[in-house]
């Protein structure tokens, strides 16, 4: 590796560390998606929800009414430049999604979640 190729490396910000002005920023990739949330959601929505990053994986942590607005705002972190995954483990969903899950669903309505999913990309 060439001293200007190893100079180089260090000169390109990782996409998941580009701040809001396209500056250096730690939590870069986490403001961001959180500047997109407030854009594409009303702030009665996403009022309970907190945005981190593990490097380039959003980690998504709080409280939202329903499983619907849990998968747009998943597709809309997921669009966010340098977003590699969304973890969505300390997500508390409304009552509906913990009552379907405990009730173990069928295949079908696996599939009829899956094509929610996917609908929305």
């Amino acid at each position: 590796m060439g001293q200007s190729t190893f100079t180089s490396l260090f000169k390109t910000i990782p996409p998941e560390r580009v701040g809001l002005c396209g500056e250096y920023d730690h939590k870069g990739l986490a403001k961001r998606v959180s500047l997109a949330f407030s854009q594409n959601f009303r702030h009665s929505d996403i009022r309970d929800l907190r945005v981190n990053q593990r490097g380039a994986v959003v980690v998504l942590m709080g409280k939202i009414s329903n499983q619907r607005l849990l998968i747009r705002l998943v597709n809309v972190a997921l669009s966010v430049s340098g977003a590699a995954d969304v973890e969505i483990n300390g997500i508390s969903v409304a009552d509906r999604l913990k009552t379907y899950l405990e009730t173990k669903p069928s295949k079908e309505g696996l599939l009829n979640l899956l094509s929610l999913v996917n609908s929305k990309k």
